[in-house]
């Protein structure tokens, strides 16, 4: 995965050198979750990035706002409701979607899951936020681009570490400035200072160009601003 990640920046950046979901029925995209023996446990859970299919409108959320997604169903399989995945609304195109960390299976977690294990619903987020932090310590920052950071090493969840406000909070601080991000594939994460000139034009173009080249495992096109503690949909 990581020499995909590398491929398909590498064609991004040299091209750079060169040059629906309704409300009212919320499908479960990706895979469908496969129900198994494993480490289901609360120190595994983590949150995936995935991206809304198409362009409705009523998907998007200009300015983040995690919430749960309600009336979940995986099209043509008959689930229990208290075995459906949990999802939640993120920001612009963007949704949540928490699993036990696992990286040859999609393992979901369900309402089951959350009273087997003790939790409550709205302990996933902060939960997941501290696993990723614990199971992947020696993430990397690199510099594929120059003024255009890569997160790295974090176990093919890279987009994950939008989740951690503390982390871009810092980072903002240590940068003085505000921070613009682009999570164009699954396991691709890459930001810059927005106050540098043509950053932003650079996030958007490899944004575009490494999107288009993930297929399947795209998530965004968008450029995503760090402001006041929470992302907004920026270019």
């Amino acid at each position: 995965m990581k020499s995909r990640r590398r491929a398909l920046l590498k064609l991004a950046c040299g091209a750079l050198a060169g040059a629906g979901l309704g409300l009212h029925r919320a499908a479960a995209w990706a895979q469908k979750p496969v129900f198994r023996d494993a480490d289901r446990t609360r120190d595994k859970i983590v949150a995936l990035v995935r991206s809304f299919p198409g362009d409705d409108p009523r998907a998007m959320r200009h300015i983040q706002k995690i919430e749960p997604i309600t009336d979940i169903s995986i099209p043509g399989v008959a689930v229990p409701p208290e075995q459906l995945p949990l999802m939640d609304y993120f920001v612009g195109d963007l949704h949540l979607r928490y699993s036990f960390d696992d990286p040859k299976f999609v393992s979901s977690v369900s309402a089951g899951d959350l009273k087997r294990l003790g939790l409550k619903r709205d302990q996933l987020l902060p939960l997941s936020v501290e696993n990723f932090r614990r199971l992947y310590p020696g993430r990397k920052i690199e510099y594929p681009v120059p003024q255009i950071a890569l997160v790295t090493d974090a176990g093919n969840l890279e987009p994950c570490l939008m989740l951690d406000a503390a982390f871009w909070e810092k980072e903002s601080k240590r940068r003085g400035s505000g921070i613009v991000v682009a999570a164009p594939a699954r396991d691709v994460l890459m930001f810059a200072d927005r106050s540098v000139r043509g950053n932003v034009d650079t996030l958007k173009k490899l944004a575009v160009d490494v999107h288009a080249a993930a297929e399947k495992e795209a998530l965004s096109k968008t450029v995503f601003l760090w402001n006041y503690g929470r992302w907004e949909a920026f270019a």
